[in-house]
């Protein structure tokens, strides 16, 4: 949409549904496109205190890119059109110019990198420098891009991909912990928001958003939390190594959205057979289909 159109829709709806649906805008990634565009979304963005992401440096390429077209660092360019800041959450980041101070900018203009390991890998776009992002003080948060690119929106498959990526790569296991990538997933989110003082962790005062998740069955053996403090498995360890299917119960502003495991206002079922027809449906308007290797004759 135009900026124009974008702005119409943040001031009429920005802060609905009690303060929960929250518009940002989406600046599309700087590939040749006018620099002044870009500019313009910053502009704008700062003017109303209005949250900017954008996918920045993803593609192998991309680095290249900003240099011939623009003659500077992927995060240089987002500070050149005003784009980076608090409430700025650059996603995926691969491919940075740390020579360049690209992260000596993100740390000091206060953006956040959203880390989106399983899009990183699928898509091939390499591994992003999360390590040393960390190491300089960059806000880091977990992210996984959108299903196409991921299969799932599983933010524990993220975790324990973001946990273990990156001690292979680098062969050292200790180079990012549970507790840090813990922390991606919940408060560094919750501050590329700007919401630190509300959600992201569990403190007095803050909103009651809440995942209580219960490690059961044998995916979790031998788990067992009568016997953390005589040197059972560290309870942070298990968490991120954990999987969607152990959540027992989420609140959101107090209210109870999922408790044993179920849905408790909306129909599941419901939803799964209405997507189902609505793919369908895309898929007939569209002539697209997906790709298979499998001998299927379309109708």
């Amino acid at each position: 949409m135009s900026l124009d159109a974008a702005i119409v829709s943040y001031e009429s709806h920005h802060g609905s549904v009690n303060d929960r649906l929250h518009m940002w805008f989406s600046a599309g990634t700087p590939r040749g496109s006018p620099i002044d565009a870009h500019a313009a979304i910053g502009q704008a963005a700062a003017d109303r205190d209005i949250g900017v992401t954008m996918h920045c440096a993803e593609a192998p390429k991309d680095l290249s890119i900003y240099r011939q077209y623009y003659q500077c660092s992927p995060i240089q360019f987002c500070k050149d059109t005003n784009l980076t800041g608090k409430k700025s959450v650059f996603a995926h980041v691969v491919h940075p110019d740390p020579s360049a101070g690209d992260f000596d900018l993100l740390r000091e203009t206060k953006s956040t990198v959203s880390h989106n390991p399983t899009s990183n890998l699928k898509l091939g776009s390499g591994i992003s420098p999360i390590p040393e992002m960390v190491a300089c003080g960059v806000n880091v948060a977990l992210g996984t891009d959108g299903a196409p690119c991921n299969n799932t929106y599983d933010m524990f498959r993220e975790m324990h991909m973001a946990a273990i990526l990156h001690g292979g790569a680098r062969q050292d296991s200790g180079i990012l912990n549970a507790y840090q990538v813990l922390e991606f997933a919940t408060i560094n989110g919750a501050r590329a928001l700007g919401l630190e003082e509300q959600i992201g962790s569990l403190e007095v005062g803050k909103k009651a958003d809440i995942v209580v998740v219960a490690p059961k069955g044998l995916s979790s053996a031998p788990w067992d939390a009568a016997q953390v403090p005589f040197g059972g498995m560290d309870p942070i360890t298990v968490l991120v190594h954990s999987s969607g299917g152990d959540v027992d119960t989420v609140l959101v502003d107090g209210c109870v959205l999922v408790d044993h495991g179920k849905l408790l206002h909306i129909d599941e079922t419901d939803i799964i057979e209405r997507a189902k027809e609505s793919v369908a449906g895309i898929r007939k308007r569209s002539g697209v289909c997906a790709r298979s290797h499998m001998a299927v004759n379309y109708v």
